[in-house]
């Protein structure tokens, strides 16, 4: 069980960093100029929280400048960062527990087909906007699906994961069929 708690490790780092990432990417967090130190709340409301600022991008209630970071605080954001990295984490999890595993095929694919989804929702706010600066205007029309990777994301890191536990791998934290992993 030595190994589960460092494959723990390993799939808890992936998915902290795969979080960071998608804020990064999505534009929640980033890193500027002349460091400065400051917060801000704007209006705190329901309605503000779930306005759109693109398909699957929600509006911040809160600024936080810390130094050369700049963090836009959205809770909806916030949610789908977690979701998606901790989907990730447990598909790392899971693939590097059933790679040591005999009865399982040791092609390497499942890491990859794990991994796919999560990188491919990174993509859903910024394609768009490569795509109309590579001025393909054919090409983007498809630029308003993108935002949907999110959803889909979710929904293949899900069902793999699923399928991982029913094949035998254990939870990313916690209990597996009444034992506490060690």
């Amino acid at each position: 069980m030595g190994r589960v708690r460092g494959f723990q490790s390993i799939a808890l780092a992936i998915g902290l960093v795969y979080g960071v990432f998608y804020l990064y990417a999505i534009g929640d967090v980033r890193v500027t100029g002349p460091p400065g130190w400051n917060a801000y709340i704007a209006e705190v409301s329901l309605e503000r929280a779930l306005r759109a600022r693109s398909t699957m991008m929600f509006e911040a209630v809160a600024v936080i400048e810390a130094g050369y970071l700049i963090w836009l605080i959205s809770p909806v954001n916030l949610l789908l960062a977690g979701l998606l990295s901790g989907l990730l984490a447990a598909n790392v999890h899971g693939a590097l527990y059933l790679r040591t595993q005999e009865q399982t095929c040791r092609t390497g694919n499942g890491l990859i087909a794990g991994a796919l989804p999560a990188l491919l929702a990174g993509g859903a706010c910024c394609a768009p906007s490569l795509i109309l600066m590579l001025s393909i205007p054919a090409v983007a029309v498809l630029g308003a699906f993108f935002g949907w990777l999110v959803i889909v994301s979710l929904l293949a890191l899900g069902l793999n994961r699923l399928w991982q536990h029913h094949k035998g791998a254990p939870n990313l934290i916690g209990r597996r069929r009444g034992r506490e992993l060690t």
